[in-house]
């Protein structure tokens, strides 16, 4: 899907899942435990880039969700879906015990897997995440997502706000993840939206057995406080960190703190 290839990119891997749909990813073929790292809406899992040299102790597979940079679409386009795609290229992997690390769609992805795999998911990072996902249909960032056609231009004011960040963003990076998220067509792009308005996690994450860390931005404009505070009574077992004057990528804002968050949580969940 993406024209532009890079060091990212050819470092890809791909499996096929049945009905002849690739899953391409990244394997850091680290020696420790799986990490399953799941990115967000419109991006890849070029998403945590710069987490992955602090989380080298674990075996990072590190997916491009359905519809998402080298990934074919699955069956559908709501979270469920996606989950659903991904438990399959988990066992195609022969992966059955794993932690998971979701940022924004893909920590909603997280729940709905550790809600179907309770036994197999031993911990569960949300980060910027959400149970109720609508951004409510006449919402002008749902406007600005419905006008999109293709091609979508990289260099666009929509891409430029969608990838704003509220702290220092090295700039490469960013243009790369425009450039990746422009690839990704427009239909999906709408696909998705319709599906966010119909998601409703709340039960999925009732349902959770493992341990969870919810990682928020206070300045994060899509998910707010009373998304951290519903996250916060949702799980059996969570705790919640919030990032003061941090957006909704605070893993681009500041990989060595996140990470940090990340491995004393990780470490915790694994001697308990």
């Amino acid at each position: 899907m993406c024209s532009v290839k890079d060091e990212w990119h050819r470092r890809k891997r791909r499996v096929e899942l049945p009905g002849g749909r690739p899953i391409a990813f990244a394997d850091s073929s680290g020696s420790g435990p799986p990490l399953l790292l799941l990115h967000g809406y419109s991006d890849t899992g070029r998403s945590f880039a710069a987490l992955e040299p602090f989380l080298a102790g674990y075996r990072l597979i590190i997916p491009d969700l359905p519809g998402h940079g080298e990934s074919a679409l699955g069956d559908g386009m709501r979270v469920s879906d996606f989950a659903a795609s991904i438990d399959r290229f988990l066992a195609f992997l022969g992966i059955s015990k794993f932690a998971v690390i979701g940022h924004s769609m893909g920590a909603m992805t997280a729940i709905e897997l550790a809600a179907c795999r309770r036994d197999d998911v031993t911990a569960l990072v949300l980060m910027s995440a959400s149970l109720r996902p609508d951004f409510g249909s006449m919402s002008p960032l749902s406007r600005g997502i419905r006008a999109l056609r293709d091609p979508i231009d990289p260099a666009g004011h929509f891409l430029r706000d969608w990838y704003s960040c509220s702290r220092p963003v090295e700039p490469d990076f960013l243009s790369k993840m425009k450039r990746d998220a422009a690839a990704m067509p427009a239909a999906v792009w709408h696909g998705i939206l319709e599906g966010f308005a119909e998601t409703d996690l709340r039960r999925s994450a009732m349902r959770v057995t493992a341990p969870v860390l919810c990682i928020g931005g206070s300045a994060d404009p899509l998910f707010g406080s009373p998304h951290r505070e519903a996250l916060a009574q949702a799980f059996p077992s969570v705790r919640s960190i919030t990032l003061e004057g941090y957006g909704h990528n605070p893993h681009w804002e500041d990989p060595q703190r996140v990470s940090a968050l990340m491995l004393s949580f990780l470490a915790e969940a694994r001697m308990a």
